[in-house]
């Protein structure tokens, strides 16, 4: 053989170890590339059930500090729960 096609061989073998070697190695990461994308959305659904209870917390808390100085606030709350002052009368409908 002469040395120019050994060279070419050596060339052409190696361009083909490389390309096995690149598309190996993305077969091998795509797992791991499909799972970190779920887990991405994941994360971003758990992140906005996070939010959410930060706001229910938030209002519960201003509810709390209303209660604490804001005599209208709990009369109102009352009288949603039907609770009257005493010797009040109350007139209560029912819905059909």
């Amino acid at each position: 053989m002469s040395s120019d096609l050994k060279n070419k061989i050596t060339n052409y073998a190696t361009v083909a170890c490389v390309l096995l070697i690149a598309i190996g190695g993305s077969v091998m990461m795509y797992p791991n590339f499909k799972r970190g994308r779920s887990l991405k959305a994941q994360n971003a659904e758990l992140q906005e059930c996070i939010d959410a209870k930060k706001r229910e917390i938030a209002f519960l808390k201003e509810c709390q500090r209303r209660f604490r100085t804001d005599a209208d606030f709990v009369e109102a709350i009352a009288r949603q729960n039907n609770r009257v002052f005493p010797g009040e009368l109350v007139f209560l409908f029912d819905k059909d």
